[in-house]
């Protein structure tokens, strides 16, 4: 056999594999270059709970939920009251806990709020269960727990610092949440000493002073309670400055009078404790 000349059968042989090869190649370079080629959506699985300006929900309620307080079954609304006390929430933050979660998904542990594209998550996100856990900003807590009434619970006891920061609710941040304070409270006296406040001040106002569903005189007027009723104080929260009083400040606190059934905030200007509030009770 003469090298220079090849064999006719292995020359052939070299020729097919080349040829595939070659299509290959030219398949992939078709891949990457057809214009509008499908391409899987990039996950953010990174979790930024401990960011206290991420949102633990995006949307308003729920879809197919009913953000007032008709139709309200005391199923619903105690269950938020129990998962909550059991996840850690005491007092006031246990009251505003299930208040945030009523207006957030009428307590239902399935509801889900779809939203669109919002800063760092481009292809829309869920809010999920009773306290509407937002999937794309909290990738760490799954579905599986996100619809789990106890582990979504926790979830939220988690974000909102254990009750001290209820700034990444939607609801929270546009006041809805205060229609359901009333009812968060009596399910969470019905809980038999579960968060029930202990806290008492003396009201100073005379004749009577304004009981409202937020820290402020442009909310609603909720209730009365007069002069010299002992209150219950459960949390306190700052808004509105109130010039007038005994001690003139931002404070609010928020209170029930047994006497009149008023629950709401009042100006702490008005009311007389033992000590500060603030060292007394936690913040709403």
């Amino acid at each position: 056999m003469h090298r220079d000349c090849p064999d006719p059968e292995s020359a052939e042989v070299r020729r097919r594999g080349l040829r595939f090869a070659l299509g290959v190649a030219l398949l992939a370079v078709v891949a990457v270059s057809v214009p509008g080629a499908a391409s899987a959506a990039p996950v953010d699985s990174t979790d930024r709970s401990t960011d206290r300006s991420v949102p633990a929900s995006v949307g308003g309620p729920a879809t197919g939920t009913t953000p007032d307080t008709v139709g309200v079954t005391a199923v619903g609304i105690d269950l938020c009251a129990q998962v909550g006390y059991a996840a850690g929430f005491r007092g006031g933050p246990l009251v505003t806990a299930v208040a945030v979660a009523m207006a957030e998904s009428s307590c239902n542990p399935s509801a889900v709020g779809s939203n669109g594209p919002t800063a760092g998550c481009p292809y829309g996100s869920l809010d999920r269960g009773l306290w509407q856990i937002n999937n794309c900003y909290h990738p760490s807590v799954s579905d599986t727990c996100a619809y789990d009434a106890q582990c979504n619970a926790n979830a939220a006891y988690n974000i909102s610092s254990g009750g001290g920061n209820w700034q990444p609710w939607s609801t929270y941040n546009s006041g809805v949440y205060a229609n359901y304070l009333s009812a968060a409270q009596a399910a969470v006296n019905r809980l038999g000493g579960g968060g029930t406040p202990s806290v008492t001040g003396t009201i100073l106002a005379s004749p009577w002073l304004n009981v409202r569903a937020g820290p402020g005189t442009s909310y609603a007027v909720t209730g009365y309670t007069y002069y010299g009723n002992v209150v219950n104080i459960s949390c306190y929260t700052f808004g509105e400055y109130v010039g007038g009083g005994y001690w003139p400040s931002s404070t609010w606190d928020r209170i029930t009078d047994p006497a009149t059934g008023a629950t709401g905030y009042a100006a702490d200007t008005w009311i007389s404790t033992t000590y500060d509030v603030k060292s007394m009770v936690g913040p709403c």
